[in-house]
């Protein structure tokens, strides 16, 4: 048996190579290729975000950096993916808000947000914004509830599909307001729109870079910002909780996680980089221009949220029915 000033020793030693190994990795990471995951197809806002980290880190870390678009069931095929990568810090994922969702979706999920990911920045948030049809005769959240209210189920409102934010926002308004609609999901905000514009659809809580132009032309009335906060470019726009229900909180925050087990170091070296991208005038130009916010977090900070949001959606999901598939 090791006598016990020898064990002692033996504990400090290996602590110390531990030490000096992850910061000797942290020193020359990156030395190659680094590729970002994009669970969607190219063109959305979680896509240009992908888009504008990996520009940012060929400049910083003189190493190619590259998106790699790969869609697919609901964003599964990346989220798994990327949870079973190496943690080296050489495969990242873009996590939208869906990343904490879609668990609850499915009896047998393939990763888990919480415990399979290292986050590393919240750099963008797209807020959500509640729209009804000019025609409607509304024009607060009060009044909207009021007339649902007077009307069971003969009002309803537009998704996205089952499982999207756009989805299970407006669940969790019927939640929080004691009203019931009927969903209708639709394949995108594009398709929503028509019927939505029409009257044929009474509500959507969706991005608010794909309804602006719609709200200034006078076309859709914006009754609340679905954030903490109200809307730069709507600022006459109250939050839900300034419109009486507190609580109703959606948006679309746009994240960079890592695999689980991905040395601090690294983490931290990624962290500093993102946060000098995001800190940039050009940046945060460019995501105004599309209607993105820029965020910012510690990696602490977004761990918790991503946390929060693995929770709040799981009872959402629970108290309205749906059932895992």
């Amino acid at each position: 048996m090791m006598p016990r000033s020898l064990a002692a020793c033996a504990v400090m030693i290996a602590a110390l190579t531990s030490a000096v190994d992850g910061q000797a990795h942290a020193q020359g990471f990156p030395d190659r290729l680094i590729r970002i995951i994009i669970p969607f197809t190219p063109g959305g806002s979680n896509d240009i975000v992908g888009r504008e980290l990996a520009n940012g880190f060929q400049e910083r870390f003189k190493q190619n950096a590259v998106v790699e678009n790969r869609p697919g069931g609901g964003g599964v095929i990346a989220y798994a993916g990327v949870a079973k990568s190496p943690p080296d810090g050489y495969t990242l994922l873009i996590a939208p808000v869906s990343f904490t969702i879609t668990p609850h979706l499915t009896r047998t999920p393939t990763f888990d947000p919480v415990h399979d990911f290292a986050p590393i920045n919240l750099v963008a948030d797209v807020p959500f914004v509640m729209v009804v049809p000019s025609s409607l005769p509304v024009h607060t959240v009060k009044e909207f509830v009021e007339l649902a209210k007077s009307s069971p189920s003969k009002l309803s409102y537009a998704s996205v599909g089952a499982g999207t934010p756009q989805h299970l926002g407006p669940e969790l308004f019927k939640l929080k307001a004691g009203i019931d609609m009927v969903h209708v999901p639709f394949r995108g905000a594009i398709a929503a729109i028509p019927d939505l514009l029409a009257g044929r659809v009474h509500v959507f809580i969706g991005a608010i870079n794909s309804l602006l132009p719609l709200i200034r032309e006078g076309k859709l009335r914006a009754l609340a910002s679905a954030g903490t906060s109200r809307i730069a470019a709507l600022p006459d726009v109250p939050t839900m909780a300034e419109a009486g229900f507190p609580g109703v909180e959606v948006g679309s925050g746009v994240g960079l996680v890592a695999p689980a087990g991905t040395p601090p170091d690294v983490i931290e070296t990624l962290h500093r980089a993102t946060a000098d991208i995001i800190a940039t005038p050009g940046y945060q130009e460019r995501m105004t221009a599309i209607g993105v916010v820029t965020v910012g977090t510690t990696p602490q900070e977004y761990g918790r949220i991503i946390s929060e949001e693995y929770v709040k959606w799981g009872k959402v999901v629970a108290a309205a029915g749906i059932t895992p598939e």
